[in-house]
């Protein structure tokens, strides 16, 4: 138990002691979870500070830090199997069942809890970046097959070409998608060869059908033709490519790199539907509703003044997330931070005001990292 200011005070925190007014009046019982309403009761009767109950994880934190474990080891094993693979240079040495089965376990750990999969997603390296990269697309493009109603056999074949979509940039000195600098004419000319470069290879390999290798080979087409290598537009693009595309945009623009900076999950749907006459409006919107108005990982500030970070989807109401408020209002850092799910009842008056980017959101990171 310690004594909050009101001020600081944040949705979600439970009061230890009975609250009463000057008068002697009980306005707030003990075990009570604050709402906003409750909050502003306090600032109108004039109470400056009350007791509440020292944070804990919630029962649902508990559980999904004990999956987080486990899929962060299925995660982290397919990435280093993807690694191996790249850094093979070696078509003859890659066992397509190996990967199948990859493709598989990511499947299963979507099932388990795509949301925590997601959360991954977003820890990114500039130093594995090409096998980190091919992963999260992979997961992806799991998320919309599923939306898409693909057969589990589709499903796995579209992962497994969305793990090899990059797999063309082993011909590439890692300098060029590596650059803190402008590529030059040269350079960009090479890196738009490397989805012919990777389907070439894997096809001389024999082991890949052709769905999977037109996947590979037509992941940076676009609808209205100005894609590469082929420039191929309309239906003549596979649908794995239409896939692969929306998926590889995304994680590409959540991702640091060393020559820009990475947008939020937020901007960078907005900037797919910015450019929606690029992609597929079926994947597009399938894409989207997975994702939601509010993706995983975004900040947002809530009307209570708070900052926190999206951590589940709630597919009946997209605008009502599940969050995690890790700046009180004074954007102190809540050790632990309290997690919200702004579909439940008593945070009917609680919503999100605004999502956060550029100099805030920044900041944000520093102050997490205090």
């Amino acid at each position: 138990m310690k004594t909050i200011a009101v001020e600081a005070l944040v949705p979600g925190m439970v009061v230890a002691r009975d609250v009463y007014t000057r008068n002697g009046q009980l306005i707030v019982s003990e075990g009570t979870k604050l709402t906003l309403d409750i909050i502003m009761k306090f600032t109108n009767w004039g109470i400056f500070a009350i007791s509440i109950e020292e944070p804990t994880f919630s029962q649902k934190d508990h559980q999904e830090k004990l999956i987080a474990a486990q899929i962060s080891v299925a995660h982290d094993r397919v990435v280093g199997i993807t690694e191996n693979i790249f850094a093979n240079n070696d078509t003859g040495a890659i066992d397509p069942d190996l990967l199948r089965g990859m493709v598989g376990d990511l499947d299963n750990q979507l099932e388990l809890n795509s949301n925590v999969l997601l959360n991954l997603s977003h820890l990114k390296s500039y130093d594995n970046y090409v096998y980190l990269h091919s992963v999260n697309v992979c997961v992806l493009t799991l998320i919309i097959g599923k939306k898409l109603k693909l057969s589990v056999n589709e499903l796995h074949d579209l992962g497994l070409a969305a793990v090899l979509h990059d797999y063309g940039m082993i011909r590439l000195d890692s300098a060029i998608f590596n650059h803190e600098r402008r590529l030059t004419d040269a350079e960009w000319l090479k890196i738009k060869g490397h989805p012919y470069d990777g389907y070439e290879m894997l096809k001389k390999s024999g082991a890949f059908n052709e769905a999977i290798l037109a996947g590979i080979l037509d992941h940076h087409e676009r609808l209205d033709g100005s894609g590469y290598p082929n420039s191929k537009n309309g239906d003549r693009i596979h649908l794995f490519g239409k896939i692969i595309a929306v998926a590889d945009v995304y994680d590409a623009c959540i991702s640091p790199r060393k020559h820009r900076p990475r947008l939020t999950p937020n901007e960078a749907l907005k900037n797919l539907l910015g450019q929606a006459h690029l992609f597929d409006i079926n994947i597009l919107k399938a894409f989207v509703a997975a994702m939601a108005v509010y993706p995983i990982g975004c900040f947002v500030r809530l009307n209570t003044g708070e900052i926190g970070k999206v951590i589940g989807i709630n597919d009946s109401s997209p605008f009502r997330p599940e969050i995690r408020i890790v700046l009180d209002r004074q954007r102190q850092k809540l050790e632990p931070p309290i997690r919200i799910n702004l579909l439940d009842e008593e945070y009917v008056h609680t919503y999100i005001a605004e999502t956060l980017s550029g100099s805030e959101l920044d900041e944000v990171y520093r102050l997490l990292e205090e």
